[in-house]
Order: C-alpha cells, then sequence, then structure tokens
C-alpha cells in the first residue's frame, strides 16, 4: 500500500475528542504519506435545512461552516506531507460516517471517542462501537491524545481463532510501513494442556512469519487471572503505541454490554486501538504456515 491509496477518514464534531482522532492522523499522514478526509455531520432535523432558509443562504453558510471545520483543523494537524480533505455532510451520524467511508473508500477510520468511568464499569460510546463493528475497514479508536508521534511498538494479542491470521496481515502491514515492532502476547486463564499447545505452536507460527518479513518480534505466553487485564497490563509494561484486535462477531459489540474482549478492550486501553473486522479473503498477500 502506497501513499496514494492511504486514505484515512476522520470524524470531527468540535469536541475534544475530535482532537484525539486529528492528532492520531496526523501523525500516521506525516510519516507515510496519503490524504485525510475531515467530516462534520449535521443531523437532518438541523434548521439549515429548513424552509426558514434559501437555497443561496443555505449554501453560504455551508461554506462558512466548512471554514469553520478548516479553522478548527489546523490546529491539530501539522500538514507537511500529505492532502486534506473537508467535508459537510447530512445524515445520522454512524450510518454518513459508514457511507462516506465506502464512497470514498478509506483505508482507515479514526475516531477520538470518550469513556464513562464509575466504580464498576468503564463504557465507550456506542456510536464508536457501531463503526467498529460495521465499517468495511479498520477503524482506529483512541480516548487521549496518542502518547507518542511515532509508532514504534504494536501489541497484537492471539487466540485460537481462524481471524488471527488476518490479524496477523495487518499488523505486519503496519509494522513495515511505520518501521516497528511487533510483540505478541498469548494470555490464557486455565491450565488446558490442548489450549496451552494450541497457543504455544500458533504463537511460534505467528512470531517465525513476522520475523520472516524483516520485522523484530518478540512472543509472550502468559497465565493471567483476567484476559482483558493481563493484556492491558502487557500493553502498559512492553510501552505499545497500538495494538490490533479483531472483533469476530460484528453485531456482538452493539448487543452485548459486558463480556466481550473487544469491546473492553476498547473501552480501558490508554493507547490506540487498531479493530478490525475480519473478512478472510483470497487476496490476503501474505500466508501463514498451516497449523
Amino acid at each position: 500500500m502506497d501513499s496514494t491509496t492511504n486514505h484515512l477518514l476522520v470524524p470531527v464534531d468540535y469536541s475534544e475528542k475530535s482532537m484525539y482522532g486529528l492528532q492520531m492522523a496526523d501523525n500516521l499522514l506525516n510519516k507515510s504519506g496519503g490524504q485525510l478526509t475531515v467530516i462534520n455531520i449535521l443531523k437532518g432535523v438541523d434548521p439549515i435545512w429548513s424552509d426558514f432558509f434559501t437555497e443561496e443562504e443555505r449554501q453560504n453558510l455551508l461554506l462558512k461552516l466548512k471554514k469553520h471545520l478548516e479553522n478548527f483543523t489546523a490546529k491539530y494537524i501539522k500538514n507537511g506531507n500529505y492532502k486534506v480533505n473537508y467535508m459537510i455532510s447530512k445524515g445520522m451520524l454512524c450510518d454518513t460516517i459508514l457511507k462516506t467511508a465506502n464512497e470514498l473508500d478509506v483505508t482507515k477510520i479514526i475516531m477520538g471517542t470518550s469513556t464513562a468511568d464509575n466504580i464498576k464499569k468503564r463504557i465507550i460510546g456506542t456510536n464508536a462501537l457501531r463503526v467498529v463493528s460495521e465499517a468495511h475497514c479498520p477503524v482506529i479508536t483512541l480516548k487521549k491524545t496518542p502518547q507518542s508521534n511515532e509508532i514504534n511498538k504494536i501489541i497484537l494479542p492471539l487466540d485460537v481463532s481462524k481471524e488471527t491470521k488476518e490479524k496477523v496481515v495487518y499488523a505486519v502491514h503496519l509494522a513495515k510501513r511505520y518501521d516497528a515492532e511487533i510483540d505478541v502476547i498469548s494470555a490464557y486463564t486455565i491450565n488446558d494442556e490442548i489450549i496451552l499447545k494450541k497457543l504455544d505452536l500458533q504463537q511460534k507460527q505467528v512470531v517465525r512469519f513476522i520475523k520472516d518479513h524483516g520485522i523484530k518480534c518478540e512472543g509472550d505466553l502468559i497465565k493471567v487471572k483476567d484476559r482483558v487485564d493481563g493484556v492491558l497490563k502487557y500493553m502498559e509494561d512492553k510501552k505499545g503505541d497500538l495494538v490490533v484486535i479483531t472483533t469476530h462477531q460484528q453485531m456482538e459489540l452493539v448487543s452485548s454490554f459486558m463480556g466481550s474482549f473487544a469491546k473492553s478492550i476498547i473501552s480501558k486501553a490508554n493507547i490506540p486501538v487498531m479493530s478490525i473486522v475480519p473478512k478472510i479473503k483470497n487476496h490476503v498477500i501474505f500466508k501463514l504456515p498451516a497449523s
């Protein structure tokens, strides 16, 4: 994938979380080149669409809104190595983001997210979860300013699902693009000999596959009390810059309040999370050894 096919989409609503998405996109594009589309979405019931405004007045107002979007974006991006496009669109938030991503054939959507914390749980917005679960492309979510301007270390949690192969391919692409290393973690909670053998074999295959593509890689097989907490601690200990996960079942994140590994990682991680809805297409470039 060269810079001409590296197209990022960042939704902006002028909140603090919008800043996070812009900063992340800027970090990625200044490293690899490409283009950025920044979109602000107005609800269909916004007064601008009413008969109160003439068509000429509406177009003038849209131009002012676009200029406001440009000024807001300019505060958070350096724009030294890529093209920036600006869009003011009408519609429902998630539907419009997903539709625009498809129409522009973007390579990634980047969304700053907000979380609500209390004693027992952390909840991430359903808008972000729906985009993550339905987008045709990877979605990067983050709930704070990126800790680094670079992606030097990618964290890759493994499990025994078939979707792991596609996740590894994405991680390899990212590592090559950003000259990063990959740390692979297989976290298990019970001493099941069959599962342990599968995890150990899989991890060795994945680490060898990654190294064969010229990428520095380490692998760890770790016993944990809770898989989510174990992976989060691993990310912190290894000082990861990005974690790559798969969502497995598209609607699981939206319909299930608790019990989703992907949902928990997205809501609790302090580093950006790249989520992939597995497709397992025949044109995948790399192939892992048969397990």
